[in-house]
């Protein structure tokens, strides 16, 4: 009889889930809609790590800062984990490649360069820069503090194509999608650490918005994607059937990981800025490590949750918002630049409600902007990104979807 190699033998596996369409996963706008509110709770507590360093409000302003941390690392997971999601079962084709970038060209690239210059112009105009330095700052991200992070996508967006290659190729070696999985998060983790271990001894590099910096992150959302039907039975509960006791103390050791690890990375931070005593600089990029990569599994268990379980209304709010967190994003710091201005200091009480009131108005200030220029301002994509449609409401009998 005929006798197939192993690795036609995974081709022809892998190519009957070609067949089955994807389903929409309407929890992945829940994720980002939590994603976005920690990146503005990060920038609107910044400048509270210096106006009250000597204060009893520095811990509880330097923990929303540094336990947030976790919002860009975990925006890439989203980024690998909806591209490979998408994309991993289709041929590798020069139409589907073309169609790919001409949509990140129109909605991220284009929006990226337009708020980069209304940012670096208001940076020349206040002798800040000069007017030179354009093409190195759309290059780097650098118009404003926060831009480093499109660049960083458009980075991983470039080189998908070849990622997207080696990950098939690899699928078509390995039949389980769960040792898939491991093995491109651990490509992902010896790229990533194989790069800051040389940049430190060796090539002493700023690193900042350089992508392979941030692989660990978009390799989980790749590996998550590649074994999604054995991830949601360990990480999502099932409708209607209870919960073991296995699945239930992981679930209590992956939390419990979370907040030991990003506790203990707020006080190594706590203790740098109070006593100025620093450790090793490999001390601080593990710990952000460990917390980033476990706070992508918990954030996206608590989507699910809040999709499933949340109040009709506050679960349409918080999807609607995630929709509109790349506008959010691009938009936020400006209007956080501008309530600064007010300078609102008085006693600490009137310092935490100083606080407070600019993260409400760079959030849903910045949320209300993009949702009425989505409505009323016509070609608003070419600014803020893709125009999402508002998700309907779900019924009670409704099971969730992805």
């Amino acid at each position: 009889m005929f006798k197939y190699r192993k690795k036609y033998i995974c081709k022809a596996i892998w190519e009957r889930v070609d067949l089955v369409k994807k389903e929409r996963i309407p929890e992945l706008d829940i994720y980002r809609g939590m994603l976005i509110a920690a990146v503005v709770t990060i920038h609107a507590t910044s400048m509270a790590l210096i106006d009250a360093r000597h204060s009893l409000l520095f811990y509880p302003f330097l923990f929303l800062n540094v336990f947030s941390s976790f919002a860009v690392p975990v925006f890439i997971f989203v980024s690998g984990f909806v591209l490979f999601y998408n994309y991993v079962d289709r041929p590798l084709r020069g139409k589907n490649m073309l169609v790919f970038f001409r949509k990140r060209l129109m909605f991220i690239v284009l929006p990226y360069i337009l708020f980069s210059l209304l940012y670096y112009l208001t940076l020349v105009t206040r002798g800040l820069m000069p007017l030179s330095d354009l093409p190195l700052v759309l290059l780097t991200g650098k118009a404003y503090t926060h831009l480093y992070y499109v660049i960083i996508i458009i980075q991983f967006y470039l080189v998908f194509p070849l990622l997207l290659w080696g990950v098939q190729r690899l699928r078509q070696w390995i039949v389980s999608p769960e040792r898939a999985a491991f093995v491109i998060l651990a490509a992902g983790l010896v790229i990533q650490w194989g790069f800051v271990l040389l940049n430190k001894y060796v090539w002493e590099m700023e690193r900042g918005s350089l992508a392979i910096t941030y692989i660990s992150y978009f390799a989980l959302g790749a590996a998550v994607a590649i074994g999604y039907e054995g991830f949601k039975k360990w990480l999502f509960p099932l409708p209607g059937k209870a919960i073991g006791r296995r699945q239930l103390i992981s679930w209590c050791a992956l939390w419990a990981a979370w907040l030991l690890v990003g506790i203990a990375y707020v006080q190594i931070w706590f203790i740098a800025y109070r006593k100025a005593i620093y450790a090793d600089s490999l001390v601080y990029e593990l710990l952000r490590n460990a917390h980033s990569l476990v706070s992508a599994l918990v954030l996206f268990q608590c989507s699910v949750l809040l999709y499933r379980y949340a109040n009709g209304r506050l679960r349409a709010w918080i999807s609607w918002m995630g929709a509109c967190s790349f506008g959010i994003y691009l938009l936020h710091p400006a209007l956080l630049r501008v309530y600064r201005k007010l300078d609102l200091h008085g006693t600490p009480i009137e310092y935490i409600f100083y606080v407070a009131g600019g993260w409400l108005l760079a959030l849903f200030g910045s949320w209300l902007i993009v949702t009425l220029c989505f409505r009323y301002l016509p070609f608003s994509w070419v600014g803020l990104g893709t125009i999402p449609k508002l998700p309907p409401s779900r019924t009670k009998g409704e099971q969730v979807s992805g």
